[in-house]
């Protein structure tokens, strides 16, 4: 793998971490059941919230946050948010001194649990000014565990196809459309795939290396899944040829319009020299509109072998902490974070608001006034066909672990797609029975 791939994939994984992880990792499974729950019932009356409120936050979006938590103790003077900028969330809780908001999301909620104060009673009492109804169905049902609302989305990614504008306009390509189907994305990709001499200077699409971030779509797209009745099912016809796309796509397969892991990515998506990535992350979106000249532009995935519906749809969300010392103040700022004002300042921030009033909102902002990507529409329309990851606590660890060195080899030409997910799915399926 060259220099060049092992450095894109690096700083790819990071900052997707760093947006997902928001300063901390998401909080792990506790070694002992809390004592007495907290916070699980709201003080009735008039009386107003006080005191502080802890959260961990990256220390990279501390710019960003510091205005956002400027405008809550504006609102509520009585309350202090204290921010860990920076600070381990796990540690934190590891040495008995967890902030009162968790960060947490769809994936890791239900291996979770136990840490997480219920919310319903909150939200029971203040449904009238909160609006629970207006999150998006998928992201909001996503953090309910056995009938318990534990956290609430604060924004969410979609897979979705991102396209370099500047690079269409000087091969004189159509941007994509909802419409496209395979076949339009290899033939533009092909066309937008530039040589001089034997060497590649600009690629039709990135590889997506060193995750699940790609491949899985095209998995779920060819009618495959990864998990099944929590089984590996990567060794399905489905799945196989779905991973065959995946490889056939680049120097090594059918297609080659885009990088092989010993290719030079050109910098990926973000080099400017990449005319389209499939799938990318809504959390790159500031660091995308940070590069001087980038032109790009997102559309919904065209549909893949057999079905449009596959995109991964990931919710980034925070609960109380069940033992928070606070917690009538800690829903005051959850739920301003949370609600329709505190969306409104993520969706400034760029990153997509969970809440469905907030994207009606964003999508009546004239084209020409937005930022990039300007067709904003086509993230919520691809919220429709996005599919969650497996709440299997082993999930992560599995794939990244034992089926990703499996995807590596064949995208090296070691294995061919069927080999590859004959073999991960064999040791995938001891795996997961062995960490039951």
């Amino acid at each position: 793998m060259t220099r060049t791939i092992r450095t894109y994939i690096a700083v790819t994984i990071l900052a997707i971490a760093l947006v997902l992880v928001g300063g901390c990792t998401p909080a792990a499974t506790p070694t002992a059941e809390p004592t007495t729950p907290a916070g699980t019932t709201p003080t009735q009356g008039e009386v107003k919230p006080s005191g502080t409120v802890s959260v961990c936050i990256d220390i990279q979006a501390k710019t960003i946050f510091n205005q956002f938590i400027a405008r809550f103790e504006e609102k509520f003077p009585d309350i202090e948010i204290n921010a860990l900028y920076g600070k381990d969330q796990n540690a934190l809780i590891a040495a008995n001194q967890a902030p009162d908001l968790l960060k947490t999301g769809d994936l890791y909620v239900v291996s979770q649990k136990d840490l997480f104060a219920d919310l319903t009673a909150y939200i029971e009492r203040d449904k009238a000014a909160f609006k629970p109804e207006d999150f998006y169905p998928n992201a909001y049902n996503s953090l309910n565990v056995d009938g318990k609302q534990l956290a609430l989305p604060s924004f969410f990614n979609v897979g979705l196809l991102y396209y370099n504008k500047t690079l269409f306009d000087e091969s004189g390509i159509a941007y994509p459309t909802a419409d496209w189907t395979q076949e339009d994305f290899i033939s533009a990709a092909q066309a937008l795939t530039k040589m001089e001499g034997d060497k590649v200077v600009q690629w039709g699409s990135s590889t997506v290396l060193g995750w699940w971030g790609e491949w899985l779509i095209h998995v779920r797209q060819a009618g495959g899944d990864w998990m099944v009745d929590g089984k590996c099912a990567l060794d399905t016809p489905e799945a196989i040829a779905g991973l065959d796309f995946f490889f056939q796509r680049t120097t090594k397969g059918q297609y080659k319009f885009a990088p092989s892991p010993t290719d030079d990515a050109l910098g990926g998506f973000a080099g400017g020299k990449t005319a389209m990535e499939y799938g990318g992350h809504t959390g790159l979106w500031v660091s995308y509109n940070a590069i001087s000249g980038f032109n790009w532009d997102i559309a919904v995935l065209p549909k893949g072998l057999k079905t449009n519906v596959g995109a991964e749809f990931a919710v980034d969300a925070y609960g109380m902490y069940k033992e928070s010392k606070n917690p009538d103040a800690t829903w005051e700022f959850l739920k301003f974070w949370t609600g329709t004002e505190g969306a409104e300042l993520m969706s400034d921030m760029g990153r997509p608001a969970a809440r469905m009033s907030v994207a009606e909102t964003v999508k009546a902002i004239p084209m020409e006034e937005r930022a990039n990507p300007k067709s904003i529409e086509a993230l919520f329309d691809a919220v429709a066909t996005g599919l969650t990851l497996p709440t299997d606590p082993n999930f992560i660890n599995c794939t990244q672990q034992v089926v990703q060195p499996y995807i590596d080899k064949m995208l090296e030409g070691k294995l061919t797609a069927a080999e590859a997910a004959t073999e991960a799915t064999i040791k995938a399926n001891e795996y997961l029975e062995a960490n039951k």
